[in-house]
């Protein structure tokens, strides 16, 4: 008798399997707009999974119809790392909510696989956008999600550094597809280029122009209310570029504090922060962060107000890694922190602003130990309507 129970619910149990299982023809029948609804309602990483099986999938991503649908909350952001000895093919990336490191796929199109030389190089990153030097002569904007990128040649008139590149995304609106700019500096006149991505043209803009920092290649300009804004030369000091106009202002910021032996600034959210190491004679003492504040109607003239400073054990060992050269040093904001790297050092400092603490984020370990500098790190947010 216990073997006949026993055979009875292992028959029960199998139908109840056979009762789940969806007939492939019963999916095939389904009109494209019920099955893109079923879709956009699944999590972000298996829409990524469904890409490879077959064309209608990875055509999916890009359909305006289905991102109309498509409702995405609370989604994953990273902290991507690039340098000169990885392959082309896979760059790492570190996962906070995981707490673990992960690798992402290039897009294997034409242009990547060309892609092949030195000079191929990851300049700047913004939400799901990606911007690659292919060249001296050409730019590359990708995005991972929808395996999408295109090829910017650089005005031939232009005369520019490809390293100086900033790409800022544009917001988007409800959830709708929206492009980017592409702010260039020329490296042997006043002149600045901007690419807009709706317009697909390069805009030339001439005129005034401060003396940037250029002594660093690794900076990019800081996005807020749609102005970028710089650090320049000694004496230092914050100016504006408005991506709309072209028009420069060398007031956009008040007076920096005092005795700094570097800057840098970050833009995140709404934001405007400073990151400044003080010292003398051009050797940094203490790193402290200001906000800049004030400016509102009716408020008190902004000032920059200091949020903290790096404890003493962490900045001896910040200074050591740095050698007193700052120029390898470069900032970036990747939602709610503050991020300060060295491309000589594979560990990076970052200040968590809704608690006011400081941390170190440990060696990726896909890292040899033989690479010793080129460390390079942005902010990847993963977007599906970031359109190239």
């Amino acid at each position: 008798m216990p073997r006949v129970r026993e055979q009875r619910r292992v028959n029960v149990d199998e139908g109840r399997k056979k009762k789940v299982v969806m007939e492939p023809s019963v999916w095939g029948r389904l009109p494209n707009e019920l099955l893109e609804r079923i879709v956009a309602l699944l999590p972000l990483r298996n829409i990524l999974a469904l890409r490879p099986t077959c064309r209608r999938f990875s055509s999916l991503l890009s359909s305006p119809a289905f991102l109309s649908h498509l409702q995405l909350h609370n989604s994953s952001a990273f902290l991507l790392l690039s340098h000169p000895q990885f392959t082309h093919r896979c760059l790492p990336l570190y996962d906070p909510a995981a707490d673990g490191w992960r690798s992402v796929a290039v897009p294997s199109s034409s242009s990547f696989s060309a892609a092949a030389s030195p000079s191929f190089l990851l300049l700047s990153a913004s939400s799901g956008l990606l911007c690659f030097s292919l060249s001296r002569t050409s730019l590359l904007v990708a995005n991972l999600l929808t395996n999408a990128s295109k090829v910017l040649p650089l005005p031939t008139y232009s005369a520019s550094s490809p390293s100086a590149a900033t790409l800022v995304s544009l917001p988007s609106r409800s959830n709708s597809p929206h492009g980017y700019k592409i702010f260039l500096p020329s490296a042997s006149s006043s002149d600045v280029f901007v690419y807009d991505s709706t317009a697909l043209a390069w805009t030339r803009f001439t005129g005034f122009e401060p003396v940037l920092g250029r002594g660093n290649p690794y900076q990019n300009g800081a996005f807020l209310d749609g102005s970028l804004y710089f650090t320049t030369s000694e004496p230092f000091s914050v100016v504006g570029f408005d991506l709309q106009n072209g028009a420069w202002d060398a007031a956009a910021a008040p007076a920096l504090p005092a005795e700094l032996a570097f800057v840098r600034l970050v833009g995140g959210g709404d934001r405007l922060y400073l990151v400044g190491g003080v010292g003398r004679d051009g050797i940094s003492r203490s790193l402290r962060l200001w906000e800049l504040v004030g400016g509102k109607p009716g408020g008190n003239a902004r000032y920059w107000e200091e949020l903290g400073r790096l404890p003493e054990m962490m900045c001896r060992k910040f200074v050591s890694v740095c050698y007193h050269n700052y120029s390898h040093v470069h900032c970036l904001w990747h939602e709610g922190l503050i991020c300060v790297c060295c491309t000589t050092w594979p560990e990076v400092l970052f200040y968590k602003v809704s608690r006011g603490t400081w941390h170190w984020l440990p060696r990726c370990p896909m890292l040899q130990e033989k690479w010793s500098c080129g460390f390079r790190w942005f902010s990847f947010v993963p977007d599906l309507f970031a359109v190239v």
